[in-house]
């Protein structure tokens, strides 16, 4: 019976360091942004993924404004990757992502929406207590391996950012940041600008 209750106690421990695990990624990079510190930002971030998951958005909204003309979707999605694929470029490096984690914009894209820290470290006063429990409850899990997070939780929907982090090598990276439909608006617009 003893055994029964350690290795259930053991299994219960496991399981819930293993839930609060990618929450403690999150405010790993957190303090990382805070600290502007480039070499842990570049370790807790997965730079293709998040490079794929920002030009299917930017893309999409750019395909919307688009006269295809007879083009078939796919075809259209394959231009258009070419020819946004330098904006994109400069959108995903160390520094505009700490930018963007940093006060909710893109320095080099005004009218950017946003304006406050997306990923601020918490502090440990009831407040904080009850905004990262809010946190916690409002993720969605895609299996063991991958978790979304909104971020700020306190913000309109319209205006929240939706992390994405996945377990890799048995660390959590972030593969995605879904944008405010404003920021993604204003980015599309921008793309658009620079591709003529």
């Amino acid at each position: 019976m003893r055994w029964t209750l350690r290795i259930s106690f053991l299994l219960f421990l496991a399981w819930a360091i293993f839930m609060v695990s990618p929450f403690v990624a999150l405010y790993d990079l957190s303090k990382a942004v805070e600290a502007r510190d480039m070499d842990r930002i570049t370790e807790r971030v997965n730079f293709n993924a998040l490079r794929a998951s920002l030009a299917r958005q930017i893309l999409g909204e750019f395909l919307k404004t688009q006269d295809l003309g007879g083009l078939d979707r796919q075809t259209a999605a394959q231009a258009g990757t070419a020819t946004l694929n330098p904006v994109l470029e400069e959108l995903i490096t160390p520094h505009a992502l700490l930018d963007l984690l940093d006060d909710g914009q893109l320095q080099r894209y005004e009218g950017a929406a946003g304006g406050k820290g997306i990923l601020t470290p918490p502090g440990f006063d009831a407040a904080s207590i009850e905004t990262a429990w809010r946190t916690f409850i409002l993720s969605e899990t895609q299996g063991f391996r991958s978790i979304t997070i909104p971020v700020p939780v306190d913000e309109p929907k319209t205006r929240q950012f939706k992390i994405t982090l996945r377990l890799s090598s048995a660390t959590w990276r972030l593969t995605g940041i879904d944008l405010p439909d404003t920021l993604r608006k204003e980015l599309t617009k921008r793309a658009a600008a620079a591709t003529k």
